[in-house]
């Protein structure tokens, strides 16, 4: 294996000195603690506090992201419980979710925001006593915490509806968080106009170049998916597309080429934070460290097994074809489930015992140690994808197919738009999968544009399995519909044959219940 980039626990009790001291709370926030408590003061004095600072402010996700893992996966038509599985993730898999339930508390969330707003208030002080914190380093900095406390906001939005909004200078939680609640449309907007605010200031319009932090979100890949929720799908474009082509700096690019084609793609999942052309932000978590992803327990068949992969998902992963005509997504089918349980006949059918994800176990011998990915070029790539389809013209819904399909690489000649994607194989054409084409005979500009839709949706569905994307993903499209038929089919799918069918169907048909109960 190769040595991992990771949160460290010593330098993060000294973090976790300071954020006690500063708001005020005796919530053990770390698997360390720390003896003597030091002042915000004490402690920014060099670019490595600003380093240690920037970890120590989304440390919480290394909690919250296994449960928004599982929450995913159940509320939607991924996974499915065990009879291993307990009460409250039965719960979640059958739509009655309490809000007594621990896997959707918020706090987690809330505490990043908290710990973002602490570092914003100090870090000012490291351009006091290190001259290598310019100005553009120190911009560089706070654009990065700003972006990854709009993506966690964004992420309680699309959970609950709404949030609890804490005012930028605040340091610690208010006593009662419900003093200040946004709804989910006020957050977005309010978002968008603070991400539009920092790409419009003097260092992002001459001089800045966003540097690349690997636990972070990249700001314009954000921005982009932030218009695609609201419906402005040319902003949308705009920067998604910015986000590939200038990350990191104004040269490097994300793609989605050769180097993670076919047999290769697991190599993805591997060392995560390492693979800087497909991943943008990860979670990391080490063993050596203390610091365990539970996923690969809860989910391997050997280990908890709580839950499993439904029918429908695998189904769907079989069902493709590639290049040569022969049946079945193998490539990503072997590293997002269990395939060796699948016995192949003559005729093409198949016979499975009990399926298991193995996404989270791709390094078998240190499962526990596996990233998890917040954001990856082929989500970028897709949501450019959907966001192109949605701007109505022929020539963006040409854009969409081929960025989904196989990608400029088989273009000629090459887009203008696209010159410097020569290498970009399409989400498809990366696992060597046939295209997914329109027939001839459909020629509504709203039809096209739906079943394009429906296409990119389904590969969200494979690609980024497991992922965290998935029932977002859903209730996405069937507002952007006004159609709640198109979130209840697809989640009640899973249930077909049994009593919860219906039971699950009415309940998903009232959009109120898309979302967890607030708290």
């Amino acid at each position: 294996m190769e040595n991992r980039t990771r949160i460290t626990p010593y330098l993060l009790a000294i973090f976790s000195a300071i954020l006690i001291l500063s708001f005020g709370c005796t919530d053990d926030f770390f698997n360390e603690t720390a003896g003597d408590r030091i002042t915000p003061d004490q402690h920014y004095q060099s670019m490595i506090d600003a380093n240690v600072s920037m970890q120590g402010a989304i440390i919480t996700l290394q909690d919250a992201m296994p449960k928004l893992i599982m929450l995913d996966g159940l509320r939607s038509d991924m996974m499915e419980v065990t009879p291993n599985a307990d009460s409250y993730l039965r719960e979640i898999n059958y739509q009655m979710i309490s809000a007594t339930n621990p896997i959707v508390n918020p706090s987690d969330l809330y505490k990043v925001i908290v710990n973002v707003n602490e570092v914003l208030v100090n870090i000012d002080k490291v351009g006091e006593k290190d001259r290598n914190y310019d100005e553009l380093t120190a911009y560089s900095v706070k654009g990065a915490l700003v972006g990854m406390r709009a993506w966690t906001y964004l992420t309680l939005a699309r959970l609950y509806n709404q949030v609890a909004y804490i005012d930028d200078n605040l340091t610690s939680l208010p006593e009662n968080l419900s003093q200040t609640v946004l709804t989910k449309d006020a957050i977005l907007d309010t978002l968008i106009n603070q991400l539009e605010t920092y790409f419009k200031s003097e260092y992002t319009t001459t001089k800045y170049q966003e540097l690349r932090f690997p636990h972070y979100v990249n700001n314009k890949a954000l921005l982009g998916e932030l218009y695609l929720e609201v419906g402005r799908y040319a902003d949308a474009a705009k920067y998604l597309k910015l986000a590939c082509e200038s990350y990191g700096n104004q040269t490097a690019m994300l793609k989605v080429d050769k180097s993670y084609q076919n047999a290769a793609w697991g190599a993805i999942f591997l060392n995560a934070e390492s693979n800087g052309i497909e991943n943008i932000s990860v979670i990391p978590f080490s063993r050596a460290e203390d610091q365990f992803n539970p996923l690969a327990d809860w989910m391997g068949y050997d280990r908890q097994y709580l839950v499993k992969p439904t029918t429908l998902l695998v189904d769907s992963f079989l069902a493709q074809v590639d290049a040569t005509g022969a049946q079945g997504d193998l490539w990503r089918g072997a590293i997002t489930f269990n395939l060796k349980s699948f016995e192949w006949t003559s005729d093409s059918t198949y016979t499975f015992s009990e399926p298991f994800i193995t996404k989270y176990a791709v390094d078998q011998n240190d499962p526990s140690s596996t990233d998890i990915i917040l954001s990856r070029a082929a989500d970028i790539h897709l949501m450019l994808a959907e966001a192109y389809n949605r701007m109505g013209d022929a020539t963006s819904r040409k854009y969409a197919l081929m960025l989904l399909n196989q990608g400029v690489n088989k273009e000629n000649p090459k887009p203008p738009a696209f010159a410097r994607w020569s290498a970009n194989l399409g989400v498809r054409g990366r696992a060597y999968l046939k295209s997914r084409e329109v027939p001839k005979n459909m020629i509504s500009a709203d039809s096209i544009t739906t079943l394009i839709e429906d296409f990119i949706i389904d590969e969200r569905a494979l690609e980024l399995a497991f992922e965290g994307k998935r029932w977002t993903d859903l209730v996405r499209v069937a507002e952007r519909r006004n159609d709640p038929a198109y979130l209840a089919d697809k989640v009640a799918a899973k249930f077909e044959g049994t009593p919860y069918y219906d039971q699950v169907h009415a309940k998903l048909m009232n959009p109120a219940n898309w979302y967890l109960p607030f708290k």
